[in-house]
């Protein structure tokens, strides 16, 4: 598998009083499911957040492939994120005046590599609701919708920044089992952020944060199939 992303001692500082990242440096492989394992406060969020170029570092370089991302423009990280990148996080952001398809088609790439439309809402089990809007929807179905907005367009990474914290356990299984489906069928590099021990049963790596730094990260372990977890339901 090829690195698909990678960080070299990348730090955060919002002001003189808090340091959210401290010269964090991971490399990510193509294909796999990267689970960052921490509670609130870690850093994950921050890091999920410069990975995706919605938030700048204050030191420290990223790479996507060959290409260093660090410093683009406003203009060229819109481009990246609308055509390589996607982000599922756990509020949906779907548009309350948009019916699930149109918010869907909202994720669309302008290049020739989107997944069909049907296919993904066959997929995700959300057929049905194709005329709803988000309000006459359940939290779990949302958070469905919002991941297919975020596949549609076939993105090479995408990250999720707790997506499932908002959702109970049965919904929250539902949506890893979804996610690592599409892993699997996409080759969708897939970077989860969560503080669910659970959840991070499931992944091919897991690494581990707390004050803003990796404590662990555990590589080339075999995931437990979503059946096997105890989920406590």
């Amino acid at each position: 598998m090829s690195e698909i992303l990678k960080t070299v001692n990348i730090s955060k500082k919002f002001n003189s009083f808090e340091t959210a990242l401290k010269e964090v440096s991971l490399t990510f492989k193509s294909g796999m499911f990267h689970v960052i394992l921490g509670q609130s406060g870690s850093g994950k969020s921050t890091l999920i957040n410069i990975m995706s170029s919605l938030l700048k570092p204050t030191s420290g370089k990223i790479f996507y492939g060959e290409e260093e991302i660090t410093n683009l423009s406003k203009k060229e990280r819109l481009i990246l994120r609308h055509e390589k990148f996607s982000n599922i996080f756990q509020e949906y952001f779907l548009l309350s005046e948009l019916t699930v398809k149109e918010n869907i088609e909202l994720g669309k790439s302008a290049q020739d590599k989107n997944i069909s439309y049907e296919e993904i809402m066959q997929h995700l089990d959300i057929v049905h609701l194709d005329k709803r809007f988000p309000y006459e929807l359940s939290g779990g179905q949302r958070q469905r919708a919002a991941i297919a907005r975020a596949i549609i367009k076939n993105p090479d990474v995408l990250f999720c920044d707790e997506a499932t914290g908002a959702l109970d356990e049965e919904n929250s299984k539902k949506i890893v089992s979804y996610l690592k489906e599409i892993n699997k069928k996409y080759g969708t590099t897939i970077i989860f952020s969560t503080h669910n021990i659970k959840i991070s049963k499931m992944a091919d790596r897991i690494i581990t944060m707390k004050d803003g730094a990796v404590i662990s990260d555990i590589q080339n372990r075999t995931p437990t199939l979503v059946q096997d977890i105890d989920w406590g339901i």
